[in-house]
This record gives C-alpha cells, sequence and structure tokens, in this order.
C-alpha cells in the first residue's frame, strides 16, 4: 500500500464507531419496531435478539441456524411449515380444512366441544424441526390468550396428524379434550423474556391474561442473561474498550462457558427439566412476572425439577409424575435431560454437564453436537484408555453399533414428539435390572432376534460375575423369548414405543436379510390401541420393507395411523396377508420364539396372550 492511503485508512477507521453510533440513532430501530407489536414488550431488563446482532454478527447467525430460534414464531410465509391449501383432513373420525385467506391461515373445524363448526385463525407456530403446533389467539373474559388448535404438520411425514395420537394418550374420537393454553404452558420454555401477566381484575377474584415477551422462540438472553446492562454498557466504543481492558468479568451479561458446573447446568436445566415452582407458593409470581431464575444461578429456590418420588401437588393425579419416569427414576419423556444428567456418575466426578457435548453456536443444528464431541468423542474426550481398544471394552467390532458409547451407555428409552430419543442419564446397563424394572435394555434393543437371559449371560461372560440374570417380567410375561418382540406386545405404551422403534433400526444387530420376523411384529403395532404407537410401528414397517424389497410399502403408505378403526381394521388384515405371501417367497424361513410361523403368518394364539397384558399397563402422559 502506498503511503499517502494510510491517512484514508486511519480517518475510516476512526469514523466508523461515530457512522455506527448515527445509524443507531437515526436508523431503524428493530428493536422497537418489533416491540411495538402486541405480543412484545421489552421494558424491564430485556433488549431482544436484535440487541446482539451488530456486535455479534456471528454468534447471531449461528443462533439464528437453531431450532431454538424458530421455537415460537408469527405465522407468515416464511415460518408456517403446514400445508394450507384447502385440501381437508379426516382424522380420528371427523375432518377439518387448513386453508389460506389474504395471508393469512386458518382451520375449517368440525362441531366439538358442545360448539358447531367454526373457523380459527393462527396466531402462533410452535416448533419447526419435527412437528409444529397452531394455537389461536381468543380474547374474552380471562383476557388474551393462545389455544391450541387440534391439528399439527409433521413435518418430517409432510402430513397433517391430530394432537390426539401424538402424545401417549389411548385413542380418543374427541376433538376437544386439550385446548391448551400457550399463557400458562409453552411460554415457558418456547419464548424469551416471559412475562404471562396473570393478573387479578378489581375485587371479583377473576383474573384476566396480559403475555408478554422479549422474543418469541428461545434467543440470546435465555442463556446470557437480560441484556440492558450490557448494551449500555458497550453502546460507547470508549466504554466497550476500557471494560474490555479493565476487567474481563464486568460484561454486565453471563458467558456460559465461563460458569462453573452447576450454574452452567441449570441454563439449561431451566427448560431441559420439567419443574415446580420452589416453593410452591411462588407459583402466582411466575403466572404474573414470569420465572425468577436467571442464567448465571442455581435452580434452587427458583424451581424444583420433577422426579419420580415428588409428590404431585393436589389435586393432581398422585401417579402423575411416576408415569413420567421408568421404575429406577430414570426418565423416559424428553424435557427430563437435565435430570438425567444430574443422575450420571459423571456428572457428580464434577467437570460434566451440558456444554461438554453441546453447543449453541456450531455444528449440525439438529443435535447441536460440538464437531469436535460427536460420535463416541463426546465420551473418549474423557475415557482415554477405552479409546485406545474400544473392542477390548464393548467387545464387538469396532465398527459395529455395538461399540457406540451412546447405544449402550445413554440407551434410547425416551419418547418425545414422535420420536425415541437417546437417554440423558449416563450409566452402566444392566441387564437384569431393567427387565425387573419393565424398563427397556439396551441389549435387546439391537439384538431384537434374543432373549433377556441371553442378554445376561452375554454379559457375565464379558464383564464378570456381577450380571446376574432377571428372574421375572412385570406381569408375568415369558423370559424365553426375544425381548424385543415381548416388550413391543406387553409391555406398557412407552415400552412398547421404544421397541417398535428399535425394530425398525438401520444398525440392528439382526442381519438384514433375516429381519423378515421383526417386520411381521412391527405390523403387529399398527392395531395398538395408542396412536402414537401405531405411528412409530408404521414407520419401522417401512423401514424394514425397504430393507427387505418386499413391496408392501404402497400398502404401508396408503396405511392411515389415524383413520377409523373401521377402515383400519381391514386395512391391517389385508397388509398381514400380502406381507407374509411376500415373505414367504422370498425370505428364509424365520428364527423359532419370533411368533411368526415358517409361512410368515402371525402365531395369533402366542400373540394374543401378550397383547392381554396391556390391560394392566394403561397410562396416559402429555409432553
Amino acid at each position: 500500500m502506498r503511503r499517502r492511503s494510510w491517512p484514508i485508512v486511519v480517518a475510516c477507521v476512526a469514523v466508523a464507531p461515530v457512522a455506527a453510533a448515527i445509524v443507531l440513532v437515526a436508523g431503524h430501530d428493530v428493536r422497537r419496531a418489533e416491540a411495538a407489536r402486541p405480543l412484545f414488550a421489552r421494558d424491564r431488563d430485556y433488549v431482544g435478539a436484535s440487541a446482539c446482532r451488530a456486535c455479534h454478527p456471528d454468534r447471531y447467525a449461528s443462533w439464528r441456524r437453531t431450532f431454538h430460534a424458530s421455537m415460537t414464531q408469527l405465522p407468515d410465509e416464511r415460518t408456517v411449515r403446514g400445508r394450507f391449501d384447502g385440501q381437508s383432513v379426516t382424522l380420528f373420525g371427523a375432518t377439518a380444512t387448513p386453508y389460506q385467506r389474504d395471508g393469512k391461515f386458518f382451520f375449517q373445524l368440525p362441531a366439538a366441544d358442545g360448539e358447531g363448526p367454526r373457523e380459527a385463525e393462527v396466531a402462533l407456530a410452535v416448533g419447526s424441526r419435527r412437528y409444529q403446533q397452531y394455537f389461536e389467539r381468543t380474547d374474552g373474559a380471562d383476557g388474551t390468550a393462545y389455544r391450541r388448535l387440534p391439528l399439527l404438520w409433521h413435518i418430517g411425514e409432510a402430513r397433517w396428524l391430530h394432537i390426539n395420537g401424538v402424545f401417549l394418550e389411548p385413542d380418543d374420537d374427541d376433538w376437544s379434550p386439550r385446548p391448551a393454553v400457550w399463557n400458562m404452558n409453552c411460554v415457558f420454555c418456547h419464548n424469551t423474556g416471559i412475562a404471562p401477566g396473570l393478573k387479578p381484575v378489581g375485587d371479583s377474584g377473576d383474573k384476566r391474561w396480559d403475555t408478554h415477551v422479549a422474543d418469541v422462540g428461545i434467543a440470546c438472553e435465555s442463556c446470557h442473561g437480560p441484556g440492558r446492562d450490557h448494551v449500555a454498557l458497550y453502546a460507547s466504543p470508549f466504554a466497550r474498550y476500557r471494560t474490555e481492558l479493565a476487567s474481563a468479568g464486568a460484561r454486565a451479561v453471563v458467558d456460559p462457558l465461563r460458569l462453573g458446573q452447576a450454574e452452567s447446568a441449570a441454563l439449561c436445566g431451566q427448560c431441559h427439566a420439567q419443574r415446580l415452582p420452589d416453593p410452591m407458593d411462588k407459583l402466582w409470581t411466575f403466572l404474573d412476572t414470569g420465572p425468577t431464575f436467571r442464567p448465571g444461578g442455581l435452580l434452587a429456590g427458583h424451581v424444583k425439577p420433577l422426579s419420580r418420588d415428588l409428590p404431585v401437588p393436589p389435586p393432581g393425579d398422585p401417579d402423575m409424575f411416576k408415569q413420567r419416569f421408568w421404575s429406577d427414576g430414570t426418565a423416559r419423556l424428553t424435557a427430563y435431560e437435565y435430570v438425567g444428567l444430574t443422575q450420571s456418575p459423571c456428572f457428580r466426578g464434577g467437570k460434566f454437564s451440558c456444554t461438554s457435548c453441546h453447543t449453541m453456536h456450531a455444528g449440525d443444528a439438529a443435535g447441536q453436537i460440538a464437531p469436535a464431541r460427536i460420535g463416541d468423542n463426546a465420551c473418549t474426550q474423557c475415557h482415554v484408555a477405552i479409546a485406545r481398544d474400544v473392542g477390548a471394552h464393548t467387545h464387538h467390532a469396532p465398527a459395529s453399533s455395538g461399540s457406540r458409547c451412546v447405544e449402550c451407555h445413554m440407551p434410547r428409552i425416551v419418547y418425545g414428539v414422535l420420536e425415541i430419543h437417546p437417554s440423558h442419564r449416563v450409566e452402566v446397563p444392566d441387564v437384569a435390572r431393567d427387565v425387573e424394572g419393565g424398563r427397556p435394555n439396551a441389549c435387546t434393543l439391537c439384538h431384537a432376534d434374543r432373549d433377556a437371559v441371553w442378554a445376561a449371560d452375554r454379559m457375565r461372560d464379558f464383564w464378570g460375575a456381577r450380571y446376574r440374570r432377571p428372574s421375572a417380567r412385570p406381569g408375568g410375561a415369558p423370559l424365553d423369548v426375544p425381548e424385543a418382540l415381548v416388550s413391543a406386545h406387553a409391555g406398557d405404551p412407552l415400552q412398547r414405543a421404544v421397541y417398535v422403534t428399535a425394530l425398525g433400526r438401520a444398525d440392528s444387530a439382526v442381519p438384514a436379510a433375516a429381519r423378515g420376523f421383526m417386520l411381521a411384529n412391527a405390523l403387529v403395532g399398527l392395531g395398538d390401541g395408542y396412536g402414537a404407537v401405531r405411528f412409530l410401528a408404521w414407520r419401522s414397517a417401512r423401514e424394514l420393507d425397504r430393507a427387505l424389497g418386499l413391496g408392501v410399502g404402497d400398502d404401508l403408505a396408503a396405511y392411515d395411523v389415524q383413520a377409523a378403526r373401521a377402515v383400519r381394521d381391514p386395512a391391517l388384515q389385508a397388509l398381514l396377508h400380502r406381507f407374509a405371501d411376500a415373505a414367504h417367497a422370498r425370505l428364509p424361513a424365520p428364527p423359532d420364539g419370533a411368533f411368526v410361523a415358517p409361512d410368515y403368518h402371525l402365531q395369533i394364539d402366542r400373540i394374543r396372550p401378550l397383547l392381554g397384558l396391556q390391560r394392566d399397563h394403561v397410562i396416559s402422559v402429555g409432553e
């Protein structure tokens, strides 16, 4: 560069802060424009994510790519994932029609809850990864509330589903029983800087909603804390430089990577732990001005994470919390990841926390795993000796799923959003403990053709005499048949959901050509009394048919898991016959004990008693 150019460069650098200040003062203020919308209010300590963008454009961009950022959205052509094309949808015995008008999104809903057919306009969209739910705005005596509508859009399957068949609850044709109110439920975890605003109206004893948020979606201040002081501190370039030079700890905002273990985990635990106010009399504070926890602190004194043995506040069902955990206290629903983390021996070591594996600003948005922690690296970052010879530790081929740390120590036994997820309780597998407790076992999730006794014997062979055989299964189902199959038929709805999903996994230990019996048993799940179990069985059946090449994929695609029984039952009978004919002609004989005859027809006389055991395991759990 020529010498005379330097004054120009210096002048440009010097004037840049001034130019930025002019834009901030005189230009379009995104924060103020957003806050002018009725749902937004930033009159407390929150400033909104748009205030972070000017100074942290790379962090802002990486956050925008996450599903946290789009957890709640105002509806428009960009944010709404559902197909509002005017085509009618018939599910659980009634018909609705999603459509657009004047750039807005509507449902024509059938008669329900004593009311006739009506039109409902979408005011909020919640979710953007697996499925998207829709809420309408209602204005009445209880203020402005946002109530959930009965249809949701499943993004992966590109189809409408009814909420009745999404949660782990028995079939119900009533279109009116679950109008969840966003203001008192979803708002707490799916938004930032919330004030539900449930306030008394005069002396009448009535209360009204006046809900506001700093950001729809999970934004910067959910993890870094309210940013008003930070923005004020850094508004002046001179104050910024003075602060940076004086102290790295005086930024007036939280850096999650500089927190202690418990405080770091609490950032995620404020939402990834279903919880009660601590103490309970804080409930009315939460419903008015919002949760009292702020990033950088501990959860204790603000909220108490749920556990299996936590008493249910009256007048709730005393078993409500128990149904959300396996018998040993391990969570079996999503949004309990913090509970699993804190139960883990790794956590008690004093270093392990959420950020040991996850990151908000890098990697694949689907799991938000730090690139350097993908796969076994999440565990071998600490367990270095095991990484040197994985096969010696696992007694499985190093490249197989049996040598993947997560498959054994964080097995896929957690239900949520029509999917089965890894547990966040890092633990050592134990067949006897799991089978006797009515809990899925890591070994038989993969070895779908093996019984529990076989799995326990292999553990003893590999890792010592402390591993014993299970003595019995809850309900008395036999131990000498494949554990995956008996649990898929006789278990409670969560066991059935876990195992019908496991039948369809591509990395199963059963050779691909020998999985015909797995498809036969997955088809049994299409007759389940829980719509969510049917959906997971249907998805596994499609995966198995693709792998086996039996040609029943079109029949499976046409089978609607949310159709009325009068439609589903004949379709399932025809599907079972077509499958048996194709499998008998193309596949080797199934193994003994797999509930399938040599001609691939189901052994109904052996399956029926197992199905009868479901009567002892009726549960109902939402998310």
